[in-house]
């Protein structure tokens, strides 16, 4: 017959050391957020460094992405202009004014690569970039509040992948 022990030290401290874990990490993942980027559009890399992007919301259906990778071609890097981005509060800022040349490993220009264009998700929002933003179906981020921010651009297709950040400030 088993009978039932009563709760001596040993077991108290660890019930106890279980709770202190429990909160200090609920307390540091509390100020501590982590920040995650949101895909907004997705794209085609410019031809040369003085045209913009061909972007839009939702640029490729799953199937259309397989075969826009088959001829996809390994991409070094990316060649972001501009690299920061000075925005006033209440403006709208057209993506495809973006420029974005993929670069292969012998630095050469390689056209119509495919790209996702992500921001980084902020509390409180600096951009708007909810999926229901007409805005941004239009193509436009629409900065909503002062502050910073950044966006990525990378390649689609294949590893390693291409990135690019972009810093931006949206003043009041």
């Amino acid at each position: 017959m088993l009978v039932p022990r009563k709760p001596g030290r040993a077991s108290s401290r660890v019930v106890l050391s279980i709770v202190l874990a429990l909160c200090v990490t609920g307390c540091a993942a509390k100020t501590t957020r982590d920040r995650y980027f949101v895909a907004i559009a997705e794209g085609l890399t410019s031809p040369t460094i003085s045209e913009g992007i061909r972007v839009a919301p939702r640029m490729f259906s799953a199937p259309a992405l397989v075969d826009a990778c088959q001829s996809a071609t390994s991409v070094a890097r990316l060649e972001v202009a501009p690299m920061t981005l000075e925005l006033m509060r209440g403006n709208r800022y057209s993506l495809s004014s973006l420029t974005v040349v993929a670069v292969n490993g012998a630095d050469v220009a390689v056209p119509d690569q495919p790209i996702v264009i992500e921001v980084e998700d902020t509390d409180p929002p600096v951009l708007q970039i909810r999926s229901d933003d007409p805005d941004l179906n239009e193509g436009r981020v629409h900065a909503v509040a002062a502050g910073e921010f950044r966006m990525r651009v990378r390649t689609m297709c294949g590893g390693p992948y291409a990135e690019s950040v972009i810093t931006g400030r949206v003043a009041p």
